[in-house]
């Protein structure tokens, strides 16, 4: 599966949190955000700024499980914003089409909503 990274004109906390508000205002489920800097600092450690949102809409995350419940273990969806060491932040997400190269799911339809929603949803919050 590959990855697609785009770099982000605002902040980690900024990009995340348009990030977060979009997803929400698409009526996606927000499943969790982790601060990994922040989980970091927790035991005595420190890394550049780094969250992940796990979100997802169970309507095309079922229809991809219900072809291969191995497919759970990449859904729901997760989206990471960091900063590198040069101060510059990014956008990341795991490609959807290369879940059909893992699992038994490349002929479901919504593997290509979901990718074009990724990058279309992923495009707004960076510029």
């Amino acid at each position: 599966m590959s990855l697609i990274k785009k770099q982000s004109n605002h902040s980690v906390k900024d990009t995340m949190d348009k990030f977060e508000a979009l997803v929400k205002s698409k009526e996606m489920t927000v499943f969790a955000r982790v601060n990994h800097t922040a989980n970091a600092a927790t035991v005595d450690m420190e890394m550049n700024d780094a969250e992940v949102l796990i979100f997802g809409n169970p309507k095309g995350g079922t229809l991809i499980m219900k072809k291969d419940s191995a497919a759970a273990l990449d859904l729901p969806l997760r989206v990471a914003v960091y900063a590198d060491d040069a101060g510059d932040v990014f956008i990341s997400y795991h490609d959807q089409h290369g879940l059909g190269a893992i699992y038994d799911v490349a002929d479901v339809p919504v593997l290509g909503v979901v990718t074009e929603a990724l990058d279309g949803l992923t495009n707004a919050v960076i510029a």
